[in-house]
């Protein structure tokens, strides 16, 4: 009778932990790479989706569009849709303390700078400081205060 009030106890506290356990894991994240460019804070994660926090609200133009928007967020993460802004009410691609810098997680070293590249999207410094992401075969790039998708 004993044993098996205790092994009863062990599986009861063993399911009140596992929802600790994996929340801890899922907000640690370890599938996710996390960099900084300048004054965006960006994030790849492990199935390609990939999004910029940008310290201020960035002007967001479109080729063919007639109407340009202005966000503090952008993200790659349906291979059927355009990249685009999104408006969560925090810095989803943010680690708290912020982000290291591109240079200490890069992968290679392209002709302009470096490149990060995980899960099939990549990131990387440009021409002239622009900065560009790619990812579920769509793109999106700054250079100048203006970014374009």
């Amino acid at each position: 009778m004993k044993r098996t009030m205790r092994k009863v106890a062990a599986v009861a506290a063993a399911a009140a932990a596992a929802p600790i356990v994996f929340t801890a894991t899922a907000q640690a994240d370890p599938g996710t790479v996390y960099f900084s460019v300048g004054s965006f804070n960006c994030a790849i994660f492990g199935d390609g989706t990939t999004g910029c926090d940008f310290a201020y609200p960035m002007r967001i133009q479109y080729s063919n569009a007639p109407f340009t928007l202005f966000a503090s967020e952008m993200v790659i993460d349906q291979p059927w849709l355009p990249a685009h802004p999104t408006f969560d009410p925090g810095t989803p691609y943010t680690l708290p303390g912020g982000n290291p810098s591109l240079d200490s997680v890069k992968t290679g070293q392209g002709q302009w700078g470096p490149y990060v590249e995980y899960a099939g999207a990549k990131c990387e410094i440009g021409f002239h400081g622009s900065f560009n992401c790619t990812s579920k075969g769509r793109a999106f790039g700054s250079y100048g205060g203006i970014v374009s998708a």
